[in-house]
């Protein structure tokens, strides 16, 4: 039987955490008894279709941002709460503002899966903000990972090619190709779209087929669109997004060979198209072997089995690449809530945040209940991203980062441990700011009675991987030394606060 034939019929509360782990940020122990009770294959299609009601998340944008914008040059300062500034323009703030609409956006859309969908081609197509330089283009590519992110792989691959931010990313708006001259095509993009996009390294191209790709793409380019002026100097104008064009000057003409395929790249209906559909329509069983291989590790186990990669392989190919239907055969399979495949993947640090948050700040219809919102200053949190390791939407090439047991050294663990101590504890990372809210008594629906059912509780909510029950009792002996009362004390608070530290910082919390 193949791998993911047989469907997993059943499932319990812990199973439905298992799943809320790796297809999105994880859900509270109260929302996995809720969907335990429903039935499995409807529930996971309405996660991957998510169907979840976006009116009070969308209402909420327009206060997302909880940390003050400084003035810069004409602009005057503006106090939060505000919406993330995204504008195209702004440089100065640009990139932590767009890390943390990202950022928060995975703490509080009610379709979770969008953003780690989002999140997962953000590290396969991974692209730079530095370089790209545009705070508007790098949102736009994130929303296309958002509006595309179930479509089928190709239509979302030659999208990809089209976007602005990869446009300039990997310099194919530097290809440029005058016909009948005998200019030299720059080759960045067409290299990677198949060595790090597609295919994988000197699997099923050559050298021509990437020189001829570059050739096939010359001339891609965007034109400026929604040009604004700038609400305090209307003579000032400010382009905010791009449309996609062909700049017939230096797009090459002629017949070219790709991938075994002859293309007319001068032809009006296949100015490149075509080639890049190619890479799935003429490798497409090496397109699915290496799909599979990046699925396996983002979402079910890095160290998959010879018989599982050529079974999804075969899945993919079977499914004509369609990610919406690949990805609900691939959640509902026995295989994947297998115990072996739980808790065997060390999750990145962006991921492993917005999931701690989640469980112990305010949810969304909390949160807006204030005037001024109780949302973690995520802007605030982008420069220790960076330092546990993952520098969100500014990686430092297009190969991404490293998975799994690479988002942990002695570095990033230790800035691992600054965030858990602002988020579980309320130490302050920048000036006097509280990044991450959040309320003791909201983490115990009810008061516990021992200080094994405080463990306990914290475990149901920020689940790690099992720790060894002598470690659970040195902590718990450490923290309570005179025995057990539950009130209101700051004392009382201190320690919870330092116990979810503790779990927080253990090995196999950065487990999911």
């Amino acid at each position: 039987m193949a791998t993911f034939d047989a469907q997993q019929s059943s499932w319990t509360a812990a199973d439905v955490l298992h799943f809320a782990r790796r297809a999105g940020f994880g859900v509270t122990p109260e929302v996995a008894t809720t969907l335990a009770a429903q039935p499995i294959g409807a529930t996971i299609d309405a996660w991957v279709n998510q169907s979840a009601d976006m009116t009070a998340f969308n209402a909420a944008l327009a206060k997302a941002d909880v940390t003050s914008t400084g003035a810069n040059q004409n602009l005057p300062a503006d106090p939060a709460p505000h919406p993330f500034r995204l504008e195209g323009w702004r440089r100065q703030g640009g990139i932590p503002n767009a890390q943390g609409h990202f950022a928060w956006r995975m703490q509080f859309n009610p379709n979770s899966f969008q953003e780690k969908l989002a999140l997962f081609y953000h590290q396969l197509f991974a692209t730079g903000a530095e370089k790209v330089d545009n705070t508007a283009f790098t949102v736009k590519q994130i929303d296309l990972f958002r509006a595309m992110g179930t479509a089928k792989f190709g239509d979302l691959l030659l999208a990809l090619s089209k976007d602005p931010a990869m446009l300039i990313w990997l310099d194919t708006i530097l290809d440029r190709v005058r016909p009948g001259s005998n200019d030299v095509p720059n080759e960045n993009y067409a290299r990677e779209v198949m060595e790090l996009y597609s295919l994988g390294v000197d699997n099923g191209y050559n050298q021509q087929d990437i020189t001829n790709l570059a050739k096939a793409i010359s001339g891609w380019t965007y034109t400026p669109l929604d040009v604004q002026a700038d609400p305090n100097n209307p003579q000032i104008q400010r382009p905010n997004d791009a449309t996609f064009r062909v700049n017939m000057t230096y797009h090459a003409t002629g017949t070219i060979q790709f991938l075994g395929g002859s293309f007319d790249i001068g032809a009006p209906t296949n100015y490149g198209d075509g080639c890049i559909a190619a890479i799935l329509t003429q490798r497409g069983t090496n397109c699915a072997a290496f799909l599979a291989k990046r699925l396996l590790t983002f979402f079910v186990n890095p160290n998959f089995s010879p018989a599982a990669l050529t079974d999804l392989q075969a899945l993919i190919l079977a499914q004509n690449f369609d990610m919406k239907a690949i990805l609900k055969l691939v959640f509902k399979s026995a295989y994947f809530f297998d115990p072996s495949n739980r808790y065997n993947l060390y999750e990145g640090p962006v991921a492993w945040l917005v999931r701690m948050s989640r469980m112990l700040c305010p949810n969304l219809a909390t949160a807006t209940i204030p005037a001024l919102p109780s949302f973690p200053a995520w802007r605030a949190v982008a420069p220790y991203l960076n330092n546990s390791g993952q520098n969100l939407l500014d990686p430092a090439g297009p190969n991404g980062w490293l998975e799994h047991t690479g988002w942990i050294n002695s570095n990033t663990a230790r800035y691992r441990g600054k965030l858990a101590a602002s988020l579980a504890i309320g130490e302050t990372l920048t000036g006097s700011q509280m990044i991450f809210p959040s309320t003791v008594a909201s983490w115990f629906p009810t008061a516990p009675t021992s200080a094994q059912a405080v463990y306990d509780r914290l475990a149901a909510l920020l689940q790690p991987a099992p720790i060894p029950a002598p470690v659970q009792a040195t902590w718990l002996s450490g923290l309570w030394t005179s025995g057990f009362t539950w009130d209101n004390s700051t004392a009382t608070q201190v320690k919870v606060r330092e116990l979810a530290f503790l779990i927080l910082c253990s090995p196999q919390a950065q487990l999911h």
